[in-house]
């Protein structure tokens, strides 16, 4: 439920908050109230959504620890852009500009790898289990984890490729590339489509552990 609020809220910033979705970045919808709020709601709204995936985490792969922490660093950057907002267009960047860029580039950068990591983590533990009759439930996991794989790779390579395009008007205040909002917006998407397959694919784990 958390994480369709936070794309409903994301939908809703294609249409208040001021910011051209193809030339400007998400962030730019703090020069209006309703675009600061909605972008606050999308980010704590995905805050909640990475606490329930931390927890099923937790139960059904207690032994992936890299997995926990990079959540909660995760968690850490999303209430981080929800409170420190950027600076506005034409205006210098502060201290809270600076937070929140950092905190961005975390949001978009640790979530391909922690579905890689979740990827590995479930693998092992299929690994471990295959001594035993492989039934429906260990076959329905392994599809989740081959699509969450696609989706952990697909979202590496978009962000990468973002942030190469993306980084000189970061360090030294070059003009965006052409539709870089449209870009980010992509990745954004892509970013919510593998945390709720990774939702999906520890779900299934956790299945199969009690199966």
């Amino acid at each position: 439920m958390s994480l369709g609020v936070s794309t409903v809220a994301g939908v809703g910033l294609l249409v208040v908050g001021n910011a051209d979705p193809l030339n400007e970045m998400l962030s730019d919808a703090v020069r209006t109230v309703p675009g600061a709020l909605l972008l606050m709601v999308a980010a704590c709204g995905l805050a909640v959504s990475e606490m329930w995936l931390l927890a099923g985490v937790r139960r059904a792969l207690p032994r992936a620890r890299a997995v926990s922490w990079l959540l909660g660093v995760w968690c850490a950057s999303l209430v981080a852009v929800a409170f420190f907002p950027t600076n506005l267009p034409g205006t210098e960047p502060g201290v809270a500009a600076v937070v929140h860029r950092v905190a961005a580039a975390l949001l978009a950068a640790l979530p391909p790898l922690i579905a890689l990591l979740v990827v590995e983590a479930a693998g092992r533990r299929a690994e471990a289990g295959r001594a035993g009759p492989v039934h429906a439930d260990g076959r329905a996991e392994a599809g989740r984890v081959r699509w969450l794989r696609v989706a952990g790779l697909s979202a590496l390579a978009a962000c990468v490729a973002f942030g190469a395009a993306h980084g000189p008007a970061v360090m030294f205040g070059a003009e965006l590339f052409p539709y870089a909002g449209l870009a980010e917006r992509i990745l954004l998407a892509l970013v919510l489509v593998v945390v709720g397959l990774c939702a999906w694919a520890v779900e299934g784990v956790e299945r199969e552990c009690w199966s």
